[in-house]
């Protein structure tokens, strides 16, 4: 017998952390405040678009309300989904301290251990795999962009150790790909400004000294597999990027 699901349409207050390209559209994720685990919001009536972000002030950093019930018959690993209406309410961009105090809390030590040792590759996993599709890592030691091939949208990979291993994804946080979209207007001219371009873009933006934090994100399947991606790469000089992509909308930062 098929089970039934008489899910209540509830309100969730959520701190938006991830707002990462996908090809349809938007992506987007945070912490569900009410209990602090990760929820990713999706709307009921198809993809998420950029006017429907700017619109509700859905930013990294903002607290927002959505309005509607775990998406039904959600597939591992993308349990966190929740589908939502378009009523959304903004209520307030937190301060930096705040931001960094819930990343704190909501971060793991090791990548590896908390999907269960999936990873296959260091770069997939299985569909149906049981694990979360959605983790905040604190890496050991500072992580790094790696590469980036600059073209209509720049293809950017970043790198960090995680419970040993050394893992080098792609990354998809839309203001960390605009921010050096931005930068690339005028591209390197050969290998070694690229080099030197690179070491700087690290050295302005991820602390040796202090936090970091790596969002990972697993994509919905494709070639058979799900693959990781980098959301979000957060430190305290990673903040500069966030100011300068959206200072009138966030001045708390």
């Amino acid at each position: 017998m098929e089970k039934s699901y008489t899910y209540k349409r509830t309100t969730v207050h959520v701190l938006i952390t991830d707002l990462t390209y996908m090809k349809n559209g938007m992506c987007i994720a945070g912490v569900n405040l009410d209990n602090f685990k990760n929820i990713r919001p999706v709307l009921f009536s198809g993809h998420i678009q950029m006017p429907f972000i700017e619109k509700n002030n859905i930013f990294p950093c903002a607290i927002c309300t959505f309005e509607g019930m775990p998406k039904i018959n959600a597939s591992p690993p993308h349990t966190e989904d929740f589908s939502v209406n378009d009523n959304v309410v903004f209520r307030r961009f937190i301060s930096q301290s705040e931001w960094f105090d819930i990343l704190r809390h909501c971060s793991s030590k090791s990548l590896p251990e908390r999907l269960n040792s999936s990873i296959r590759e260091d770069k997939w996993i299985t569909p149906g795999t049981d694990v979360p599709s959605l983790s905040l890592i604190e890496p050991e030691g500072r992580p790094a962009i790696s590469s980036i091939t600059n073209g209509t949208s720049p293809d950017i990979r970043a790198s960090f150790i995680s419970g040993g291993r050394e893992f080098c994804l792609k990354v998809n946080d839309k203001q960390l790909t605009d921010y050096l979209s931005n930068r690339l207007r005028l591209p390197p001219i050969n290998s070694i400004a690229e080099k030197q371009f690179i070491s700087e873009i690290n050295d302005e933006l991820f602390s040796k000294d202090t936090y970091n934090y790596v969002r990972i994100g697993l994509t919905r399947p494709y070639q058979e597999r799900c693959w990781l991606q980098i959301n979000g790469m957060y430190s305290g000089r990673s903040d500069v990027m966030i100011r300068k992509l959206t200072p009138e909308k966030n001045p708390t930062l």
